[in-house]
């Protein structure tokens, strides 16, 4: 009797123990399966999110070109030149197109793209559909993904433009972007989850409205409890579905047999059964904290992702509201990495990365964070800041930083950075105002030249309108001749007799007044007008040469200065013989005066054209000389008559013994060459006495006379005699 007692005793605690392994067996993978289904959701979220705003960003260059050609009503100078410099900005970008009536003009990059050139978008294009309803809706449509001719799977951003007439707005022409989708998914992490035994498809939906197809996707097959988020586009959407790696382990199964061998062994192994599900939770809870790691950090670089960036950018922003706080958000993008990607493939790319984010991370303080944004982009929030210097220095820090060399394959690299800053809560009261307000300003600091960095403030928006602004003001004083030239006598130094005038455009605006070039010659050289303003300014020299030349019989030369893209245009010697001619100018009364950055891009081309000018009888003048790259030993091979050393070195030559050398160095290596001597900025006797100890053939300066009006200026041409006092210069 005692003996089944004991057996009852014992088959009762091995049926509840079972009972108890089943069930804790049981809550413990439910609690696994929704940690693993939230985790992945998040993970898709953030992939997701980074598509869009790769493919915002991407097709934001359509709108840029679209301003572009509104600005400037339908004409679009230098196209190439401008469109490289959008690529360059923004990436992820394979070529731009302008199709003006839909017929496919422009194209940049044109190698490898050349059977675009004159096809019709809105007749033979097998998407005319998305082209059409473009127009209808006034927005930009996105035509694919498709396999392209070139290769690969791609995409293209249509928008349409429209200019205004008496009628209303007429149909231009569209603005378009292509896009290939390899390209797009490299600013994602999608490769990296995948080595780590994710799946993935990306997908759209036919025009049937029905069909969704992939267009890429992993090497293997979506796996069970997949999790699909839908991406936004213009005119349609895609879907972004990803699965988990395969479970190694199926801890019900697992529970079950625990349960068998409970109820085998009885109370003997109770203990073990009990402790088992124990142990299951711990293991559950060891793998939810790694994947709760892996869904926030950078699998490259072991940063912090864009979804823990924007999660404690919500989470301080919120904190520095409450406790009267401050935190900085920095926004670094790298200048041109594209560059070592093409050239060196993505394993070289993949180790500059990693050495640039253990750079940043190492350079600020523990406390803060650090976080790879996708691509070349990092995020760095600093935490309790109160000083804007102490801001600018760790910005010029990371700049620093990130310009030490980097040493790969035997080969020795050096990138720069541009950063823009924002201030937590000021410069916005969300993330997303946050995040775009970051973007602004490391584009302004882009504008600046690489390696800098910019705080953003309002002033940048104004800046920004007030360009815009400016710049529709600039299309018009084109057509209403607001431009007006202002003439500064140079004189030969030796016998105080006039050699000629400098033209110096003024820009006499309707409501600000006479305006000086520094405030609208960046805005004409950015918007491509540059190059129509310099013809309106040679037209307008050309005409008033011919003037002086009716009313006084003796030659004087007119120097007029010629801009980078004007240098470049192919039409330029059509041009300059068209003016001549036009104006009946002997083209020996005319002098053209370059910078150096001009013969440095490509100086065999700048070389040619220096020829052609000079075979017309122009007489060619570097302006500027000793502010670029260019020395004295090139200028043997250039046909150039004259120097014309830049007033920086003249204005403390009396004081700077390093400045007398180097302009005395400059006029006798000149004069060995047979090239004479322009020294700008003359002001006093004394500067005046030691360019004519140095030998210096000419000068100007408002010591003999500030840039004057035509009628003026040619009153001074009209004195006799034809010279100034050297002794006592001044008027």
């Amino acid at each position: 009797m005692k003996f089944f007692k004991q057996l009852a005793v014992i088959l009762a605690t091995a049926v509840v123990v079972a009972g108890l392994g089943i069930y804790l067996t049981h809550t413990t993978n439910t609690i696994h399966e929704n940690e693993q289904r939230f985790l992945l959701s998040e993970l898709v979220a953030t992939q997701a999110s980074a598509i869009e705003r790769r493919l915002e960003r991407s097709f934001s260059a359509t709108r840029i070109l679209a301003q572009e050609v509104m600005q400037n009503r339908g004409l679009f100078d230098d196209f190439d030149g401008y469109a490289r410099e959008v690529i360059n900005t923004i990436g992820g970008i394979s070529n731009l197109q302008l199709a003006p009536d839909g017929i496919v003009t422009y194209i940049y990059p044109l190698a490898g793209n050349e059977k675009a050139i004159g096809h019709n978008i809105l007749k033979v294009d097998a998407r005319k559909v998305d082209a059409f309803k473009a127009i209808k809706d006034r927005r930009m449509t996105v035509a694919g993904p498709f396999q392209l001719v070139q290769g690969g799977v791609g995409l293209i951003g249509r928008n349409p433009i429209f200019l205004p007439t008496d009628d209303g707005d007429k149909f231009w022409g569209f603005a378009s972007a292509l896009i290939f989708v390899d390209d797009l998914l490299e600013f994602t992490e999608l490769s990296q989850w995948e080595s780590r035994g994710y799946r993935y498809t990306l997908s759209h939906l036919l025009d049937d409205g029905k069909t969704w197809e992939v267009f890429a996707y992993s090497a293997r097959p979506i796996g069970p409890g997949a999790h699909t988020v839908t991406i936004q586009i213009p005119n349609g959407e895609w879907h972004l579905t990803m699965s988990g790696p395969p479970v190694l382990v199926n801890t019900t199964y697992y529970g079950y047999l625990l349960t068998i061998l409970a109820t085998m062994i009885a109370a003997l192994m109770a203990w073990y059964i009990v402790r088992q599900p124990e142990v299951l939770r711990t293991v559950v809870a060891q793998k939810t904290r790694e994947l709760k790691v892996m869904a926030h950090q950078d699998h490259l670089t072991g940063l912090s992702n864009r979804r823990f960036l924007t999660d404690q950018l919500e989470r301080i922003l919120r904190d520095c509201e409450r406790n009267q706080r401050n935190a900085v958000l920095l926004y670094l993008d790298l200048d041109d990495f594209k560059r070592i990607n093409d050239s060196f493939g993505h394993s070289v790319g993949d180790q500059f990365l990693l050495n640039i984010a253990q750079r940043i991370h190492s350079t600020v303080r523990q406390g803060d964070i650090v976080a790879r944004l996708g691509g070349d982009e990092f995020g760095i929030l600093l935490q309790n800041t109160q000083s804007v210097s102490d801001i600018a220095k760790v910005a010029d820090k990371l700049l620093e930083q990130v310009r030490q060399p980097i040493h790969s394959n035997n080969r020795t690299f050096t990138l720069s950075a541009s950063i823009g800053i924002t201030l937590l809560p000021q410069d916005g009261n969300d993330v997303t105002t946050l995040l775009r307000n970051a973007d602004l300003a490391m584009y302004a600091s882009k504008r600046l030249g690489k390696g800098h960095y910019q705080f953003f403030d309002t002033k940048l928006q104004a800046t920004a309108l007030e360009k815009m602004e400016l710049e529709q003001d600039l299309i018009l004083a084109l057509s209403r001749d607001e431009f007006v030239l202002h003439y500064q006598p140079f004189y030969a130094l030796d016998s105080g007799v006039l050699r000629g005038f400098e033209a110096l455009v003024r820009w006499q605006h309707p409501e600000r007044g006479l305006l000086y070039p520094d405030s609208f010659i960046s805005v004409a050289e950015e918007s491509g007008k540059i190059i129509e303003m310099g013809y309106v300014i040679l037209e307008q020299a050309c005409r008033q040469i011919k003037m002086l030349e009716n009313q006084y019989p003796n030659s004087i030369r007119v120097a007029v200065n010629l801009s980078q893209r004007q240098f470049k245009d192919p039409l330029l010697l059509e041009a300059i013989q068209a003016i001549l001619q036009r104006h009946q100018v002997d083209a020996t009364m005319l002098e053209f005066e370059i910078t150096e950055s001009c013969l440095m891009d490509d100086v065999d081309s700048a070389i040619e054209t220096l020829t052609e000018l000079s075979q017309l009888g122009i007489s060619i003048a570097i302006d500027d000389f000793g502010t670029g790259y260019s020395s004295l030993s090139m200028l043997k091979h250039l046909p150039v008559s004259k120097l014309k050393i830049d007033r920086s070195f003249i204005t403390d030559l009396v004081s700077n013994l390093a400045d007398r050398k180097i302009v005395q160095g400059v006029i006798t290596m000149a004069h060995t060459l047979q090239i004479s001597v322009v020294a700008e900025g003359i002001e006093t006797g004394a500067q005046l006495h030691l360019l004519q100890a140095f030998r210096s053939d000419l000068g100007q300066g408002y010591l003999f006379n500030r840039p004057l009006p035509a009628a003026e200026a040619f009153q001074v041409a009209m004195k006799i005699p034809q010279k100034i006092d050297l002794d006592s210069p001044a008027e």
